[in-house]
């Protein structure tokens, strides 16, 4: 049996996994069920910046719930009905029910302002570390992608100031220099990044000539973007990682592990088949790591990350396995 356990921001995880934000954690018996499944931390169902603003006095005018980029929000709408006051006691109730299992509260968020003194009530209620769900559109040919990883950093660097919890920052994979953000990003404050925020899916529903969501949940192919970044900002950005999206099965949350991730996050995967999967993972992970001589994850993290590479340039050529393979 190989020992899991790991280290993120500091806190003690009894095994990589992370369940992420989410319906399935928007409720205390949701988190104790995640608690019981076995994973290594719980990220809470986020709350979103507007709620927070809404009960300082803010309006909410104007406000497309169908237009935000959140897949787990898209599955489940309660988030827009609960208070802020009603977070904070699943953060609390959440704390009770996981048994030690590390809790990380949620906010989803777009920039700086009043809402980000949330984060001290959020660190008074319990929790042991926030995610900061950043999910900003550039929707304006005036906004320059200086200005927009601006807004970023700056919300991070607010928070910060407010909070000493640990900070992990859910990013997309759409900013023209990921690793000179994610680099800026540990000189704000942040302790680690979420690699990668899977995006609201845009569609048309023809029939009703309105928008529509496409599939919410991720399909196991879908790892293989925040495989290669995290191989190549592993050590680089002074940031720890989690790699998310498609992480359905071992074979994923090792390799990904192997790329230089500290955790990983899983969620689509537990809406397919149910929490006993978790413990399926576990085992094939258990095997898979016996099979590539490893009895703990000592060793392995960071393995076949680019700065461990004998030819890291193979990391950073986009068109290199079709080069190899010249399948097309």
């Amino acid at each position: 049996m190989a020992d899991l356990r790991t280290y993120l921001m500091g806190l003690q995880l009894q095994n990589p996994i992370i369940i992420g934000a989410s319906g399935l954690t928007s409720m205390p018996d949701g988190v104790e069920k995640a608690a019981h499944s076995g994973v290594g931390a719980i990220v809470l169902k986020s709350l979103f910046e507007e709620q927070i603003l809404a009960v300082l006095g803010q309006e909410m005018a104007g406000l497309d719930l169908n237009g935000y980029p959140d897949a787990e929000a898209f599955i489940s709408r309660t988030a827009w009905e609960e208070s802020t006051d009603e977070y904070l006691r699943l953060i609390s109730e959440s704390k009770r029910k996981a048994g030690g299992v590390p809790i990380i509260a949620s906010i989803n968020c777009v920039g700086q302002g009043r809402w980000a003194d949330f984060a001290r009530r959020i660190e008074e209620a319990g929790a042991d570390a926030l995610e900061l769900n950043i999910a900003y559109v550039p929707f304006s040919p005036q906004i320059s992608g200086q200005e927009i990883e601006k807004k970023v950093l700056s919300t991070v660097k607010e928070t910060r100031s407010v909070t000493k919890l640990p900070i992990m920052v859910k990013l997309g994979n759409h900013y023209s220099s990921l690793p000179h953000l994610v680099h800026g990003l540990s000189k704000e404050g942040a302790n680690a990044v979420v690699l990668f925020n899977r995006f609201f899916r845009f569609d048309f529903n023809l029939n009703t000539m309105r928008l529509s969501g496409a599939q919410p949940l991720s399909s196991e192919t879908e790892y293989h973007e925040s495989l290669r970044w995290t191989s190549i900002l592993y050590k680089r950005v002074g940031l720890e990682i989690v790699s998310s999206t498609g992480i359905h099965n071992a074979n994923a949350a090792v390799k990904c592990l192997l790329a230089g991730a500290s955790a990983v996050e899983v969620c689509s995967i537990i809406y397919k088949k149910g929490w006993k999967i978790v413990e399926a993972i576990f085992k094939d992970m258990n095997i898979l790591m016996d099979s590539l001589g490893y009895s703990s994850l000592d060793g392995l993290q960071g393995k076949l990350a680019a700065i461990n590479a004998d030819r890291p340039e193979e990391y950073h050529r986009l068109q290199y396995i079709k080069a190899l393979t010249d399948i097309y």
